[in-house]
């Protein structure tokens, strides 16, 4: 370590320039004179940043506005491809979304956020935003529930007081205690439910990956609309089969 470093220093124009593509995103494209504004910088400067980004792909140039560039699906392809584990959850998925005709995902936790590392959609799933690579808060979704139930007491503490229980809907749970309890019941029934607390109308059943006693490596989750996961369906149907194809996988992961 070079000496007076420290190990949590950020640097601010690295920062700038994430802060500068997040907003590119979120906009879903913008200018330079956009940006000035929104960053309060000379536009000379955000030129700076927004050109340097554009010349190592991280960003395009088209009609006047800037865009993300396909660099990052180039670094997202390796990431999703550096476990090998990932590929099998992958086909197993596939066959599970083909059966039932429903939406099923694979999310694993990173920095104390998911992210969704694969979905598949059988012929009736219903639309919803669940693109790879979308980041989301772990107490809102079945699937991050069931990570979060298997973490160390103190790993969870650590992910909620840097990252809160922010409202996605109605029905998320934003009480530490609640959120507790709720996490007992989980390693009570070995998967998590989510009653429409990511998105409004959908439900789904999530499950933990754990080929071993250690932290899970992700988790599956099947979901659909609320009017269809209903009754014993929803309450001991599903869970079963998420249940059944997570024990596959462990016992595949585990011995292959």
């Amino acid at each position: 370590m070079v000496a007076g470093s420290s190990p949590s220093r950020s640097l601010k124009t690295i920062e700038t320039a994430i802060d500068i593509v997040d907003a590119i995103q979120q906009r879903g494209g913008a200018n330079a004179q956009e940006l000035a504004q929104e960053f309060d910088l000379a536009q000379s400067t955000i030129h700076g940043y927004v050109k340097t980004l554009e010349n190592r792909g991280y960003l395009t140039h088209e009609n006047g506005e800037y865009h993300v560039g396909l660099e990052f699906l180039n670094k997202g392809g390796h990431a999703r491809k550096r476990k090998r584990e990932y590929d099998f959850i992958i086909r197993k998925l596939d066959d599970l979304a083909e059966q039932t005709g429903e939406r099923v995902q694979f999310i694993v936790e990173e920095n104390g956020r998911g992210y969704y590392i694969h979905t598949s959609i059988g012929e009736n799933a219903v639309q919803v935003d669940a693109h790879i690579g979308k980041k989301i808060h772990l107490h809102a979704s079945s699937a991050g529930k069931a990570i979060l139930a298997y973490l160390p007491e103190k790993r969870v503490h650590q992910i909620l007081d840097r990252w809160g229980l922010p409202v996605y809907t109605q029905q998320t749970i934003t009480n530490r205690g609640e959120l507790e309890n709720e996490l007992q019941s989980i390693r009570d029934a070995g998967y998590a439910k989510s009653e429409q607390e990511s998105i409004t109308g959908l439900r789904a059943v999530g499950a933990p990956i754990r080929p071993s006693e250690d932290e899970p490596i992700g988790a599956i989750s099947f979901s659909g609309p609320a009017h269809r996961l209903t009754g014993e369906w929803f309450e001991e149907e599903i869970p079963n089969i998420v249940l059944g194809v997570a024990n596959e996988i462990e016992l595949d992961l585990k011995y292959q």
